[in-house]
């Protein structure tokens, strides 16, 4: 991953972006692969007021109203929730109404007054694979400094280069825009490019060609300013391409008898009608083309404006070296003049029926083929079967049927297709599949979500990689699923299941409502040896079976007049340890707890290191180190002597690795004389400041914002708690000890959704009860610990485990609030 940032802000991206750009608090990657462009991505600072133009009742509601201003008319809408730098942000997957594209909008408010927010594209047949990418970069949002003062640096910025070039009102009238000429081929047969009253220098090269990733008609101009000065031409140009420019269109439905047609009207740079797209660099920033793009006997014309400043364009295009083999035919009237022969790639968005096996049966080197009807569409209705054609199609590589709503069965001859890697089938009334549609040796991709299916019968197969059905009427899977080598991502929710075979838990990637995994399938947690587990004493976490802390909880809820909830609050209060960091560890000493710096390690115990993504060994982030002798007396869970260290990989991978030595502390090397460099460390924030620690008992409460999961079902009188926030912060710091609990032991931890302990059973296993906070870190000034925006990390154990002294299986997690 490479980490890029603004002002007050990073995101980490995959390698496959290879360009990627900073504009105050906007960044932009994008994939480009053979001069094409294949996903692109903008995340960027906004005010939340920003969405007060839309309608809805509330800020998720303002968010989706704004989608479609951005990518126009969607379908195929999909809402979910991810974490992004410890907040819940909302996210919304569509497609375009004409099926191309998949957009991914994202917003994660931060405060009440700013957001961060990011959009991005694929084509949606790569919708699956792209979709996981954009999730990870989302989730490696970063945010810090003022967003404030980011947003008046950016605002005034961009003023800034506005007014270098402000012209005067008198100016403004000569330069007010001139109508648009319909664009005709010249007359003399010359190429030319006119912008304002400038002539322009076409440069040889540039691009024509078919995309073998989205099948669009790619068109890039290249030019030069001659003599280009900046004081000249720089109400025009930037300053920093040296007087070179370039504009880059994709275009879709162009296809005439082996010319690409058409015209193209383009407002602020946007085409409504989605089937062209345009990239431009070199320009002066605040230059937008407003204009139309013709397609017209093999040249490509371009009149409009760049605001008010005429533009005049016209390419003679080598038509010889389009290669439309690559090209995808979008409608009947386009495959009605192309030879059959080249045809390799068709999408059709709301088809007339009656005419897809006439259209269809001459087309026999086909390799994609994508019908769609959209949600609104009456043809839908006389689609009642996969035309037959299809089955000559011996090269089909991808098959996708969306929105057929009147199919009922998909034929067994489709197991025929023996070059078949991607099935996508939904919204149809399909209530089984053939097995022999699964025993096809190519067959990696499946999806057969939001259908009506009650069973399946995969088989064996030893090739498909992602199995997709949610949302259907299944009540049980086959054995077979558990016993797929290749099998990795398995997508089953929104099905009403009564069973399913054991093994399927095992699975790499097991999209399933937590509930059902735990009804459903082995969750029982095997120990971190895998040898099981040991009886739990669990009399040793609550306060109430401390004499002095269960005094202390009594007398505060008496104090808050909370009697009517003293039993709930009782039972709920847990006997925590709770630490402070008090001053600079010189590493004078050895073995005594300690946060931050470097730890004392055993002789012979390697500091732990792990392989970052270019394989290069780097050394973890040490946490703490915490002197179970120390705090023997203030608790009865841990072990009674020895030393546990703390380790994290980085605080966007929180990987954890947490040690217990119990030898002789005489035999431990000092921090200080530990070879580790801030540059071994593989986190940003390098190594910490060593800081000691003071320690005391005391009752921890949970936070009631988000306590149901602990309170439910057994004191639902609780709930009153949650608006009773004077209360409730007045019973919690009553029951600090002398100092501020910064960092604690079986505490609780503040979280929007699920607890800690849920976290570790969706990772580990389990039942929530049987987990613990074995130690929750929050961000310190003193040591410099700052998890994303003032959040803190917990690590969680097993509880027999933690019987057993076994460190080696706990799971650990960030909260940010």
């Amino acid at each position: 991953m490479q980490t890029v940032s603004a002002k007050t802000f990073s995101v980490s991206f995959p390698e496959i972006y290879n360009n990627i750009r900073v504009a105050w608090e906007s960044i932009k990657a994008e994939q480009i692969k053979d001069n094409n462009y294949v996903s692109f991505i903008t995340a960027g600072l906004n005010k939340v007021s920003f969405y007060k133009k839309y309608p809805g009742a509330d800020l998720t509601a303002r968010f989706h109203a704004s989608c479609p201003e951005q990518r126009g008319t969607l379908e195929g809408i999909s809402d979910k929730t991810l974490s992004v730098a410890g907040h819940t942000a909302l996210v919304r997957t569509a497609r375009s109404t004409d099926g191309f594209f998949f957009y991914y909008f994202g917003l994660v408010q931060i405060n009440e007054k700013y957001c961060y927010t990011i959009i991005a594209d694929c084509d949606t047949e790569e919708a699956a694979k792209y979709e996981p990418i954009f999730d990870e970069i989302w989730q490696s949002l970063q945010y810090f400094g003022d967003p404030e003062a980011g947003l008046k640096e950016q605002e005034a910025g961009i003023d800034e280069i506005l007014s270098r070039y402000t012209t005067s009102e008198e100016t403004e009238e000569k330069r007010e825009k001139t109508p648009i000429t319909p664009f005709s081929i010249p007359a003399d047969g010359n190429d030319y490019w006119e912008l304002d009253d400038y002539q322009l220098r076409l440069l040889p090269g540039g691009d024509v060609s078919v995309s073998d990733g989205d099948g669009a008609l790619y068109i890039k101009l290249e030019a030069e300013m001659p003599d280009f000065d900046e004081a000249k031409h720089g109400h025009l140009l930037n300053d920093y391409e040296h007087g070179k420019v370039y504009l880059q269109f994709y275009f879709k439905g162009v296809y005439k008898n082996g010319i690409p047609t058409g015209v193209f009207t383009f407002e602020d740079e946007r085409d409504s009608s989605y089937l062209t797209y345009l990239w431009k660099g070199g320009f002066h920033y605040s230059l937008q083309f407003t204009g139309e793009v013709t397609l017209q006997d093999g040249w490509l014309g371009i009149n409009g404006h760049f605001e008010n400043y005429p533009v005049s364009i016209a390419k003679k295009l080598p038509l010889e070296e389009i290669n439309w083999g690559n090209y995808r035919f979008l409608s009947i009237a386009e495959l009605e003049t192309a030879p059959a022969s080249i045809v390799r790639h068709v999408q059709l968005t709301d088809p007339y029926p009656a005419l897809l096996h006439e259209t269809l049966a001459p087309l026999k080197e086909m390799e994609t083929l994508h019908i769609s009807f959209s949600a609104d569409k009456d043809s839908a209705a006389d689609f009642k079967e996969v035309p037959k054609p299809v089955k000559h199609y011996k090269s089909l590589r991808k098959l996708t049927l969306s929105g057929i709503r009147a199919v009922d069965t998909l034929p067994q001859w489709i197991g025929d297709l023996k070059e078949l890697e991607h099935l996508y089938v939904s919204e149809s009334r399909i209530e089984g599949i053939h097995p022999y549609i699964f025993q096809l040796p190519k067959l990696k991709f499946c999806y057969l979500s939001n259908n009506q299916l009650q069973s399946i019968s995969p088989g064996q197969s030893d090739s498909l990689e992602t199995l997709t059905i949610e949302n259907n009427k299944l009540t049980s899977l086959p054995d077979s699923l558990t016993k797929m080598p290749t099998l990795k991502w398995l997508s089953i929710k929104g099905n009403p299941f009564t069973k399913l075979p054991p093994g399927l838990e095992n699975i790499e990637h097991l999209d399933l409502e937590l509930e059902k995994k735990m009804a459903l399938l082995d969750y029982s947690y095997k120990g971190a040896d895998d040898k099981g587990t040991v009886p739990i004493d669990h009399t040793l976490f609550p306060a109430k079976y401390d004499d002095k802390l269960r005094k202390q909880v009594e007398q505060a809820i008496a104090a808050q007049e909370l009697q009517p909830y003293q039993q709930g609050l009782t039972e709920l209060a847990r006997k925590a340890v709770a630490f402070a960091t008090t001053k600079e560890d010189t590493y004078s000493g050895k073995g005594n707890s300690r946060f931050g710096g470097l730890p004392d390690l055993p002789a012979g115990v390697p500091y732990p290191s792990f392989k970052d993504y270019q394989g290069n060994e780097k050394g973890m982030q040490f946490i703490a180190q915490i002197n179970c002798t120390d705090i023997a007396h203030l608790q009865d869970y841990l072990p009674r002597t020895g030393i546990l260290y703390f380790f994290i990989e980085d605080q966007e991978d929180t990987d954890a690795s947490v040690i217990y030595y119990d030898g002789d502390l005489s035999t431990l090397e000092s921090a200080g004389q530990l070879n580790i460099t801030e540059d071994y460390i593989y986190d940003q924030h390098g190594i910490y400041t060593p800081y000691k620690v003071i320690a005391d008992k005391y009752a921890s409460l949970p936070f009631f914002y988000n306590a149901r999961d602990y309170y439910e079902p057994s004191w639902p009188e609780l709930e009153a708690l949650d608006e009773a926030d004077e209360a409730t912060d007045a019973l919690k710091q009553a029951l600090e000890p002398e100092f501020k609990a910064i960092h604690s032991i079986n505490s609780y931890v503040f979280k929007q959704h699920d607890t800690p302990e849920k976290e570790a059973v969706h990772a580990l296993k389990g039942n929530p009860e049987d987990w613990m906070v074995l130690l929750r870190v929050s961000s310190d000034s003193q040591p410099g610990f700052c998890f994303w925006d003032a959040g803190e990390i917990y690590f969680v154990i097993h509880k027999s485990d933690l019987a057993k002294k076994d460190f080696s299986r706990v799971y650990c997690g960030l909260e940010s609030s």
